[in-house]
């Protein structure tokens, strides 16, 4: 990952009832994967006879046990495998059993792979980062609402007050062919993030600045934090199951060193003593190491004294410009040296449904922070169809039979991340005249 230090994650996932639910219809999951961990929370959802929690319990079975069994190369063809196949045996389920029809689960599940984070969900199971103190969502919920805002029957003003704002209307077992939604890029993992996997009930009692003001606590310990959230939620009169695994992002190196339990330590008890005879032997090896000690202070006393003449005339000799002040030229040399930083350009852009700054940093390799200042605006304050400037390393017209490694090695950027940025495919749909982005590098300094 080019990094000094692998990235490593501390997890805690708790399940509450609530206090005005009468059955737990929420299910989770944690397991391990090739090179990391897996999370995955399923909220069920009533048929005609109940049922939901069967159809949360069957879901998370069968995902944990298609990534216990599976090996796979491409983690977000494996978010697709595990949730069809979820989708289903529970559909199945339900059209042998009349008195399920109807029955079904929201899901959500998260990959954390050698610092990359992979995400695929369906209903209203939600995804949150909180980075840099800000929080975002990676998701947006299949609920009647917000379909209703999609075909235009409401408005961006009316969607949280709708009486379909939390009422899924895509879920697993509703359908014999599921639509869910799968990240198309992996989330690079930074030092302090907190990744939150959470069912609605949670986002029901507590809003998102309340969830991010509980978890941006960089004093408490991650279960303290994930316990916090589910108790402030089931305080406020939780009507729901409340289940939720947040995850806080760190550097193993940097972590002081704590024993664990069953680390065996030598210690001196102070009851038993120091038998006497040891005591003998440690005064009189004592006493010969003083006399010795005087007897050398003497015999250097006498050495430094009788050498002192000469000492100080080979001193008086030496010619002075011997000091060499030459350091303070090499250091003024580096210093001229020291690139000077990167001169940005700025491409329009209008904010579209789904875009926020995070992802927006994540496609154009800039960080929030810088977005937030160029454009002298606050992530959290973005509208949709809001005009906005974004910083790039150039904007290069594509010649006549030019070759994308030719620009990438010209700019000194990966292909990958010219493709990214400019939302293309392959490097073989390059024409005559095209512009392309060429985003700046998360290590570049920028020059104002």
């Amino acid at each position: 990952m080019g990094k000094e230090h692998s990235l490593t994650i501390k997890y805690k996932s708790i399940s509450l009832i609530g206090s005005k639910a009468r059955h737990n219809q929420d299910a989770y999951a944690e397991f391990q994967i090739p090179g990391g961990y897996g999370f995955a929370i399923c909220d069920g959802i009533n048929g005609k006879e109940g049922g939901g929690a069967i159809a949360s319990k069957m879901a998370i079975e069968s995902i944990k046990r298609q990534f216990r069994n599976t090996q796979f190369k491409n983690p977000q063809k494996a978010l697709t495998n595990a949730l069809t196949l979820a989708n289903f045996q529970l559909h199945d389920h339900v059209q042998k059993n009349e008195r399920f029809k109807g029955m079904g689960a929201s899901c959500g599940i998260v990959l954390v792979i050698e610092e990359l984070v992979y995400y695929a969900y369906i209903g209203n199971v939600r995804f949150y980062i909180l980075r840099d103190n800000t929080i975002y969502r990676l998701t947006r919920d299949h609920t009647k609402a917000q379909t209703a805002l999609a075909q235009n029957k409401i408005n961006e003003e009316k969607l949280e007050s709708d009486p379909g704002f939390y009422i899924a209307d895509r879920a697993l077992g509703f359908d014999k062919d599921v639509n869910f939604s799968v990240c198309k890029q992996p989330i690079s993992m930074e030092e302090h993030d907190m990744l939150l996997l959470t069912s609605d009930g949670l986002f029901k009692e507590l809003t998102e600045n309340q969830i991010a003001e509980v978890v941006n606590d960089p004093d408490a310990s991650v279960d303290f934090m994930a316990t916090n959230l589910a108790q402030k939620a089931d305080q406020a009169g939780a009507s729901d199951n409340i289940t939720l695994t947040l995850m806080h992002v760190f550097d193993p190196e940097k972590v002081p060193f704590t024993p664990e339990t069953g680390e065996k330590t030598e210690i001196v008890e102070g009851k038993k003593g120091i038998p006497r005879a040891v005591w003998i032997v440690l005064g009189v090896i004592g006493l010969v190491a003083l006399l010795y000690g005087i007897s050398e202070i003497a015999f250097n006393h006498e050495r430094v004294t009788t050498e002192q003449k000469p000492q100080k005339s080979v001193v008086d000799t030496q010619p002075k410009d011997t000091i060499k002040p030459a350091r303070t030229k090499d250091l003024t040399k580096k210093k001229e040296k020291e690139p000077q930083g990167v001169k940005p350009e700025f491409i329009p852009y209008k904010i579209e449904k789904g875009d926020n700054f995070y992802r927006l940093g994540i496609r154009f390799n800039v960080t929030v922070q810088l977005l937030e200042k160029v454009n002298n605006v606050q992530a959290k304050r973005l509208r949709l169809g809001q005009r906005i400037r974004i910083p790039v390393k150039a904007i290069h017209k594509v010649e006549k039979g030019e070759m994308l490694s030719t620009i990438a090695e010209k700019y000194h950027t990966p292909v990958k991340d010219i493709l990214k940025a400019n939302k293309l495919d392959d490097a073989d749909r390059l024409s005559e005249g095209m512009l392309l982005n060429i985003p700046l590098q998360y290590d570049d300094k920028i020059s104002e």
